[in-house]
């Protein structure tokens, strides 16, 4: 079976990037799969093809082999290219790519197969929440939301909607800590294997200290307790909400003097306001902001909390990494990721800062609350999102429409 993935641009690091790329890989294993990412743009400023690790098995193509100039356009030519791109973009995949059993879209608004190509289905991933539903849509043998809000909000719109959520392509207290019981960190430390860190609150302490041990070489007691916050700092969207978590820890840090607030990410031009409201709230010595990390697994491994503070996501792979890592959660409850909570964190009513306060404060003063909630977690996301369940969806929904 060929199938082929699209995106924007392969180079670009971003959510719907890396769940594509975590898709190909573990879909290329399958025998007599051939799976091919289709870029719709390159990107020359970006020093990798690829913005995260692919199987060599997975081919990359390009429909347009240049930078994506048409974000530029003005006047004329960006109203033609906005009327004319889908069908533009529809004829030259019929073309490149007439041999492709399924073809799944990635892109929010880039392609719709109005001519299709005889023998091929085609599926759309709905990364994003969407506030309008497009007629165009029925185009799709299959439309695919990640969480159970936006597919309630949806299904009356059309009988080929269904729910797949990402998945985690590493369970950390699996993979991470496999043999843990015959190396000399376990010995030295008097770790036992005989209670599960799934079911015995002991163990999952031993085994988030020996995570942090094997990523460190040694132990030692750390300075300070850490929340973290992770996500891309962008000022025009704003999604992260960044400012009124900044805000709400402000109301609180003074009281916690051996925790610190650490949000982590890349800058797309929002850090020097957010390093202002930091300084102007006097908050230098308890907020800090880092830059995005090749290493995330040591910042998961290392913090205490996860604190999100968005105004709007889909199905954030923060939140299911984070719980995976034995993190308790807080945030703002924006309904459409509830489906990332079950008594592995706090959810508190959107925009009520003080509730947001007193959760966090909640957390914080209580050890055995965070390690509850934290062991609920890795239980939650081994259940709901390993990625043996999830592809075992995607290869009965390809084999269910070939």
């Amino acid at each position: 079976m060929k199938i082929l993935f699209t995106l924007h641009n392969v180079a670009y690091k971003g959510g719907g990037e890396r769940v594509v790329t975590n898709l190909a890989n573990e879909l290329c294993k399958i025998p007599n799969y051939e799976i091919e990412i289709m870029s719709y743009y390159t990107d020359s400023t970006k020093e990798n093809i690829c913005a995260y690790a692919l199987d060599s098995r997975v081919k990359i193509s390009y429909l347009h082999p240049f930078d994506d100039f048409h974000e530029n356009e003005k006047g004329i030519k960006r109203i033609l290219w906005r009327w004319f791109r889908h069908i533009i973009i529809n004829i030259r995949i019929n073309k490149k790519y007439k041999d492709f059993d399924i073809i799944v879209e990635s892109h929010l608004s880039m392609f719709y197969p109005r001519f299709k190509t005889k023998g091929t289905r085609y599926i759309k991933i709905m990364h994003m929440v969407i506030n309008k539903w497009k007629s165009k849509n029925k185009f799709y043998d299959k439309i695919i939301f990640l969480n159970q809000a936006e597919l309630e909000k949806w299904k009356s719109y059309s009988n080929n909607i269904i729910k797949i959520p990402n998945f985690l392509p590493v369970l950390p207290f699996d993979n991470l800590l496999q043999n843990i019981t015959d190396s000399a960190i376990s010995e030295k430390h008097n770790f036992t294997n005989e209670y599960s860190p799934y079911t015995n609150i002991q163990a999952f302490k031993q085994a988030k200290d020996i995570l942090r041990i094997k990523k460190q070489n040694n132990v030692h007691e750390k300075a300070y307790k850490t929340i973290i916050s992770v996500g891309r700092m962008e000022p025009i969207a704003n999604h992260k909400g960044f400012p009124r978590l900044i805000n709400a820890y402000s109301k609180i840090a003074k009281n916690f003097k051996n925790w610190r607030l650490e949000i982590i990410g890349d800058d797309c031009g929002q850090k020097a306001d957010l390093e202002t409201q930091i300084n102007n709230l006097n908050m230098q010595n308890y907020i800090n902001i880092k830059p995005f990390t090749e290493d995330i697994e040591s910042v998961y491994i290392n913090a205490d909390i996860f604190a999100m503070s968005s105004h709007s996501e889909s199905l954030p792979m923060v939140l299911l990494e984070a719980s995976s890592y034995g993190l308790p959660l807080i945030a703002y409850d924006i309904i459409t990721i509830r489906d990332c909570f079950d008594n592995n964190g706090i959810l508190v009513p959107d925009n009520d800062e003080k509730a947001y306060c007193n959760a966090l404060a909640e957390l914080m003063d209580n050890e055995q609350k965070r390690f509850y909630m934290g062991m609920n977690g890795i239980n939650f996301i081994k259940k709901n999102f390993s990625k043996e369940t999830i592809i075992d969806k995607w290869r009965n929904l390809f084999e269910s429409i070939k």
